[in-house]
Protein backbone atom coordinates (compact mmCIF):
# COMPACT_ATOMS: atom_id res chain seq x y z
CA UNK A 1 0.00 0.00 0.00
CA UNK A 2 1.52 3.30 -1.08
CA UNK A 3 1.13 6.42 0.99
CA UNK A 4 0.53 9.61 -0.98
CA UNK A 5 1.99 12.72 0.68
CA UNK A 6 1.92 16.29 -0.54
CA UNK A 7 5.41 17.73 -0.04
CA UNK A 8 6.44 21.16 -1.30
CA UNK A 9 9.16 20.98 -3.96
CA UNK A 10 11.64 23.01 -1.88
CA UNK A 11 11.27 20.63 1.05
CA UNK A 12 11.75 17.65 -1.24
CA UNK A 13 14.98 19.16 -2.59
CA UNK A 14 16.25 19.69 0.96
CA UNK A 15 15.47 16.07 1.83
CA UNK A 16 17.25 14.76 -1.26
CA UNK A 17 20.30 16.89 -0.43
CA UNK A 18 20.52 15.09 2.92
CA UNK A 19 20.92 11.72 1.18
CA UNK A 20 24.32 10.13 0.74
CA UNK A 21 25.83 10.05 -2.75
CA UNK A 22 25.00 6.35 -3.05
CA UNK A 23 21.38 6.95 -2.04
CA UNK A 24 21.07 9.82 -4.54
CA UNK A 25 22.34 7.60 -7.35
CA UNK A 26 19.91 4.86 -6.33
CA UNK A 27 17.07 7.41 -6.35
CA UNK A 28 18.04 8.61 -9.83
CA UNK A 29 18.14 5.03 -11.12
CA UNK A 30 14.77 4.30 -9.57
CA UNK A 31 13.15 7.39 -11.05
CA UNK A 32 14.64 6.88 -14.49
CA UNK A 33 13.69 3.20 -14.62
CA UNK A 34 10.07 4.05 -13.82
CA UNK A 35 9.84 6.73 -16.53
CA UNK A 36 10.10 4.35 -19.52
CA UNK A 37 6.93 2.67 -18.33
CA UNK A 38 5.15 6.00 -18.83
CA UNK A 39 7.06 7.33 -21.87
CA UNK A 40 10.35 6.70 -23.73
CA UNK A 41 13.49 8.19 -22.18
CA UNK A 42 15.12 11.21 -23.77
CA UNK A 43 18.81 11.11 -24.67
CA UNK A 44 19.65 13.29 -21.64
CA UNK A 45 17.75 10.94 -19.31
CA UNK A 46 19.57 7.94 -20.76
CA UNK A 47 22.90 9.67 -20.13
CA UNK A 48 21.86 10.43 -16.54
CA UNK A 49 20.89 6.80 -16.03
CA UNK A 50 24.24 5.65 -17.43
CA UNK A 51 26.16 8.13 -15.23
CA UNK A 52 24.25 6.97 -12.14
CA UNK A 53 25.29 3.38 -12.84
CA UNK A 54 29.00 4.21 -12.97
CA UNK A 55 31.21 3.41 -10.02
CA UNK A 56 33.86 5.83 -8.85
CA UNK A 57 36.79 3.66 -7.77
CA UNK A 58 40.40 4.67 -8.29
CA UNK A 59 42.84 2.23 -9.83
CA UNK A 60 45.58 1.66 -7.27
CA UNK A 61 48.14 0.14 -9.62
CA UNK A 62 48.51 0.80 -13.33
CA UNK A 63 48.28 -2.55 -15.15
CA UNK A 64 51.39 -3.69 -16.96
CA UNK A 65 51.37 -3.75 -20.76
CA UNK A 66 53.67 -6.78 -20.75
CA UNK A 67 51.98 -10.13 -21.41
CA UNK A 68 54.51 -11.92 -19.21
CA UNK A 69 53.35 -9.94 -16.19
CA UNK A 70 49.74 -10.99 -16.73
CA UNK A 71 50.19 -14.68 -17.52
CA UNK A 72 53.55 -15.58 -15.94
CA UNK A 73 54.93 -16.99 -19.19
CA UNK A 74 57.10 -15.83 -22.04
CA UNK A 75 54.34 -15.83 -24.71
CA UNK A 76 55.25 -19.11 -26.42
Amino acid sequence: MAVKLTIPYEQLVELVEQLSEEQRKALIVRLLTQLPQQRPLTAEEKIQLFDAAKIDNRINVTPSIRREDWYDDDGR
